[in-house]
């Protein structure tokens, strides 16, 4: 129920951000799914100009240690064409559960296909995460998202 809680509260602070969009990419300007991996969550990319976007994750960490999570991230995207990029970027994660509390700083690199007639994005990405407080230092993630493109 907290967790429903914070999904809700933080889709509801996202989507009332009132950021310029008019250089934003001409393939979308934002979009919000489903994140599968660990942490498996919901996703929300928001682009702020033309090959700059950030992306928020919040997520249940299921498989390493149980930890919720929430992800703030920068990505840099270089365009091959209207529907393929690359990106790559960072951020920070928190993470917490009942026993512990973590800080991580993380990487990120993809690449990403947008539908040209569905308002549909797949993603196909690698995040290293560096623990700052946790209990390992290094920790790979590999994810699929699916998002729906909402502008």
């Amino acid at each position: 129920m907290k967790t429903n809680v914070y999904l809700f509260l933080l889709v509801f602070f996202l989507s009332g951000l009132n950021i310029d969009n008019s250089i934003a990419q001409d393939a979308y300007g934002r979009s919000i799914g489903i994140r599968g991996g660990a942490p498996m969550g919901v996703s929300y990319k928001h682009f702020l100009e033309f090959a700059g976007a950030i992306e928020g994750i919040v997520g249940y960490n299921f498989m390493n240690g149980r930890v919720f999570m929430v992800t703030a991230m920068y990505e840099h995207h270089f365009f091959i064409n209207y529907n393929l990029n690359f990106y790559a970027g960072g951020g920070l994660t928190l993470g917490f559960n009942s026993d512990e509390f973590r800080l991580i700083v993380d990487g990120i690199g993809g690449i990403e296909y947008v539908f040209p007639r569905f308002p549909m994005s797949f993603s196909l990405d690698y995040k290293p995460a560096f623990h700052i407080f946790g209990p390992e230092f290094l920790y790979n993630e590999f994810a699929l998202t699916i998002r729906y493109v909402l502008d």
